[in-house]
């Protein structure tokens, strides 16, 4: 019997291809679900990037997405958050100049310890109105079978993530190596005076300590052998 993958399929989903190695593998039944939809027979549940954060977790919500999820994790079984899906699975997303929905402060699921703001929070400057971070990133991967291999993958974000307080006995994802920017972020003395840094992490993603939850900033991640080996394994 093959192992079954879902990927909620939400208003604002990111880039389409990037499970495509998943669909890949006979070993595999992998597919696009909407939150409403899914019948609870999967072992991995993906929450998928987003254009709009705050919207497609309202949205989770709204269709019955995030009670699946407890009942998922209730069973044991896995969940893996890529960028939007990652932020999430955090305590908190803080918006204040509404680019990701219509609230400024939002509690996320509450899975994983970090906190995400988006966007400059202290600034009003209209030349660093919508910041983004878009870039080529490599690191090694610090958790499961695939441990100590090579990760390459894509950021393409404005959320900043941080942990404020207890780590919830989490564990780094991600030992960054390199980011290969595809555009310049704004002045070195604009980001300093806010709270949004995102680029200048030394670690990506969190891991539970039952290997449960995974999340990560890392588009293109499953494109990676030592990653797709730490998850599989667990199935």
């Amino acid at each position: 019997m093959r192992n079954r993958i879902v990927i909620f399929r939400l208003p604002n989903r990111g880039p389409r291809d990037e499970f495509l190695p998943l669909r890949g593998n006979p070993a595999l039944d992998v597919e696009w679900v909407r939150p409403q939809d899914y019948d609870g027979t999967a072992q991995v549940i993906i929450l998928p990037g987003s254009g709009r954060t705050i919207d497609d977790l309202a949205a989770l919500r709204e269709s019955g997405g995030a009670e699946a999820i407890r009942r998922h994790l209730a069973e044991g079984k896995i969940v893996v958050g890529v960028c939007g899906g990652f932020q999430m699975l955090g305590k908190w997303l803080i918006d204040p100049r509404l680019s990701q929905g219509n609230q400024p402060r939002v509690e996320g699921l509450g899975y994983l310890p970090h906190t995400t703001i988006f966007g400059p929070s202290h600034v009003e400057d209209e030349t660093i109105a919508a910041p983004w971070l878009s870039c080529t990133t490599t690191g090694r991967l610090l958790v499961g079978l695939g441990k100590g291999g090579t990760i390459e993958g894509e950021e393409r974000r404005s959320g900043y993530s941080f942990i404020a307080g207890e780590s919830m006995g989490c564990l780094p994802l991600v030992a960054v190596q390199n980011r290969e920017r595809h555009e310049d972020l704004p002045d070195k003395e604009i980001i300093d005076s806010v709270l949004w840094q995102p680029g200048r992490e030394t670690v990506d993603g969190l891991v539970t300590a039952d290997r449960q939850i995974w999340g990560t900033y890392l588009h293109l991640i499953f494109h990676n052998q030592a990653f797709q080996k730490s998850i599989l394994a667990l199935l």
